[in-house]
């Protein structure tokens, strides 16, 4: 199947499925990612992808989470860091384990590939004719490409550095605007959604670094952006109970939160979408 076909028919069933950032939450990663690339990234890019922009293969990681041949990939959207654990500490323990555990390492093996690694391109064709996956556009690049477009957006997203005992905030209930809904889904896509723009529209919005900046963002090791995510998520658990419902006593969130947090979801994906660049530039002008 044509890589455009298979968008198209993927874009058809957006509403079905449950997003990590929600699903216009990627597309802004990649489409501030596709204004800080270099002309020789965008054509190489170009050379794996066709006609196809980042934002449009930007949620197929989440996509097809509905398909069971892929069920091997659905730890690599999150990393679990407790709070009695360091990053080096739990890198130590997946060492142990030849299998992609979570997103740190599935972002590393994705760079691999796009770096042209023998022994990474094999590893991870084997995992997919193992399981009877199929590629994105019948390209392995392709794959890689968008699994590392959505996982760094992921890795920005302060829950999916998770504490396992919750699942990440998903079994914190929360209600959001009088809805009952969980702590994770209202930082996943809620604040996103509630600002009632498009994809286009919030990247142009939130797009506006000096050279300085994005240099800055972009000095941050993966270790760093995960560590960012632990001290967000923390500030999240410790501020669940500033807004709480008399009534039903859960977590009620409205036009008090959705004010005293928009900016943390912007900087995150801003920095993710910088980041990413940072990262596609690097394995496309070594």
């Amino acid at each position: 199947m044509k890589l455009s076909m298979l968008m198209f028919s993927l874009l058809l069933t957006t509403h079905v499925y449950s997003f990590s950032w929600g699903a216009n939450g990627h597309r802004i990663v990649a489409q501030i990612c596709e204004d800080h690339l270099t002309e020789k990234t965008k054509s190489e890019i170009k050379g794996i992808l066709g006609k196809e922009y980042l934002a449009e293969i930007a949620n197929w990681p989440d996509f097809i989470k509905s398909e069971k041949e892929w069920n091997f990939t659905n730890s690599w959207h999150y990393t679990t860091i407790n709070m009695d654990q360091t990053f080096e500490q739990v890198k130590e323990d997946y060492k142990k384990d030849k299998n992609i555990n979570d997103a740190i390492e599935a972002i590393e093996l994705m760079k691999n590939i796009l770096q042209e690694d023998k022994i990474a391109t094999q590893y991870f064709e084997d995992l997919i004719q193992k399981n009877n996956a199929t590629k994105l556009g019948n390209s392995t690049k392709a794959t890689a490409l968008a699994f590392l477009v959505h996982l760094i957006g992921d890795i920005h997203q302060p829950l999916h550095v998770g504490k396992n005992k919750d699942q990440g905030g998903n079994k914190i209930a929360v209600e959001y605007f009088g809805e009952k809904t969980n702590i994770h889904t209202v930082w996943d896509s809620e604040i996103i959604e509630h600002e009632r723009l498009s994809y286009t529209e919030f990247a142009h919005f939130i797009n506006k670094l000096s050279k300085e900046e994005v240099a800055e963002y972009q000095s941050h090791s993966l270790e760093d952006w995960a560590q960012e995510s632990i001290v967000l998520r923390e500030f999240i658990y410790n501020t669940l109970y500033d807004y709480t419902d008399r009534d039903s006593g859960l977590p009620s969130f409205s036009w008090q939160f959705q004010h005293d947090n928009i900016n943390f979801v912007e900087e995150r994906l801003l920095q993710a979408g910088v980041r990413l660049a940072g990262l596609l530039n690097e394995i496309f002008n070594p």
